[in-house]
């Protein structure tokens, strides 16, 4: 089977459609020109009657005001009518008569026109030319100062009599043709011109999406114009660099994580080797350093297995209303100690009591991890504000404190999995950047919305906003 692109189909549907709407114009010319060419004969054969009726009353003035020298008297009768059309032979151009105007008639009637043409008298005998009668029939009355003397009766034209006449129909026919031809080639090259502009846009992105298939992310496409596919090119790059910088935390983070992993690992292998070598005794002290490293890497461990959990959407949330003041407050008093070790004193004032629906067991994690970040990371702070309210329907946390904060860059990106605020941070003060990143799957969970902004007139500020139960709202 033939495969045919985008293009070879947008340029044939375009010329198709040009093609029947020149055989349609053409088509329809063609009827409006006969129609119109065979209306305008009618209309100057109708101006020669009147002017061979003005003939024939002037004849008949000249022979004593009676038709015996016309009634059966052919020779004089072609004489009269004759006339016209000799004028016509002789001269195209020359006028025979003028209208009320002052404007010149001309005549481009057959020769053959006075055999179309028949002269009855008042009683209606029959007196010289064609013996036609009907319905369809023109009647000019032959006027002698005001007085109808005769009619001529004159059957009206059903087609073109002379060749000049079929001729010049048939020249504007070629020449109708030969535009449409013309107009059908100029339609087929604008049509693929046109085709090839709009598929353009489509193979760059082909070529760029085959690129970011390949693993390279950093291939981007112009936007060029401001249409549904600018669109399509714009939401591309976007794509492609939120993929560069998935993949470049990708390795940001494996790079942490084989140091993390490293660091204790060497540190359980030189202490058993140690004491396997009888350098180190196997003492309670040793075995407790053994077991703060198996500690670490039991939280890194457990850190990783959230963020994949989070990530698929296995987290098991048994929701059910829960009071979230009365559970701030019992994490709190838990993390005043620590903290108060840490130098920092917790302001929290009185947490009005609101009921959220939310899973208890991670609604706690996620405290946890947010106290513990404050812990180890707000540097210079010696104070944490805690405060619990209520805006458009919405119970709304904010942690603050007033270290030193993070830049501006930072804040964008303190929610983003493996993501590290210093890339220098030891296992003694750093985790695995993935304490925030549960935050935020724990609240999108939960339907609410997590995010970090600078606090006055240092520090940072956590908020997050829940939707209150129904009951409570």
């Amino acid at each position: 089977m033939v495969k045919i692109g985008i293009t070879a189909r947008l340029f044939l549907s375009l010329l198709i459609v040009s093609l029947l709407t020149a055989v349609g114009v053409g088509f329809g010319t063609r009827w409006s020109f006969q129609r119109g060419f065979q209306g305008y004969l009618n209309e100057v054969e109708s101006r020669r009657m009147e002017a061979m009726a003005e003939e024939l009353a002037q004849a008949y003035q000249e022979h004593g005001g009676n038709w015996q020298f016309m009634r059966g008297n052919r020779a004089a009768w072609e004489r009269t009518t004759g006339a016209i059309g000799r004028e016509r032979a002789t001269a195209p151009r020359t006028s025979v008569n003028a209208d009320a105007g002052g404007s010149s008639i001309y005549y481009a009637v057959p020769d053959k026109a006075p055999r179309r043409l028949g002269l009855f008298d008042m009683d209606g005998n029959h007196l010289a030319g064609n013996l036609q009668t009907g319905p369809s029939l023109r009647y000019q009355p032959v006027l002698v100062e005001g007085r109808p003397v005769a009619t001529l009766v004159g059957a009206p034209l059903r087609g073109l009599q002379e060749e000049a006449e079929q001729g010049f129909l048939l020249q504007q026919q070629r020449d109708s043709v030969l535009i449409g031809i013309a107009t059908l080639v100029l339609a087929a090259l604008a049509a693929l011109l046109l085709a090839r502009s709009f598929v353009a846009p489509t193979r760059r992105l082909i070529h760029a999406a085959a690129k970011v298939a390949a693993g390279d992310y950093a291939v981007r496409v112009p936007r060029g114009q401001r249409d549904e596919l600018g669109t399509l090119a714009h939401n591309f790059n976007i794509m492609a660099a939120t993929l560069e910088s998935n993949e470049a935390l990708r390795r940001h983070f494996m790079a942490d994580l084989s140091h993390e992993l490293r660091t204790p690992l060497s540190v359980l292998q030189a202490q058993l080797e140690a004491m396997e070598d009888g350098l180190e005794p196997t003492d309670a002290t040793s075995l407790a350093l053994l077991q703060d490293e198996v500690a670490t890497l039991t939280r890194l461990v457990e850190d990783m297995r959230q963020i994949t959990l989070s990530e698929v959407g296995a987290f098991g949330y048994q929701r059910e209303p829960l009071d979230l003041g009365a559970l701030l407050e019992s994490e709190l008093n838990k993390w005043r100690e620590p903290l108060a070790h840490a130098g920092m004193t917790v302001q929290a004032g009185m947490l009005p009591h609101l009921t959220v629906e939310g899973d208890t067991i991670r609604l706690r994690q996620l405290l946890r991890n947010l106290f513990n970040n404050a812990l180890r990371h707000a540097e210079g702070a010696t104070e944490l504000r805690v405060a619990l309210h209520v805006h458009r329907q919405q119970a709304v946390l904010t942690i603050t404190d007033n270290g030193h904060g993070v830049s501006e860059a930072a804040l964008t990106m303190l929610f983003e999995r493996f993501w590290r605020g210093d890339s220098a941070r030891t296992r003694a003060t750093g985790g695995s950047g993935l304490g925030l990143s549960i935050c935020r799957s724990i609240v999108s969970a939960h339907g609410g919305d997590i995010g970090a902004s600078h606090a006055a007139p240092t520090g940072l500020c956590i908020t997050i906003t829940l939707p209150l139960a129904e009951q409570a709202s």
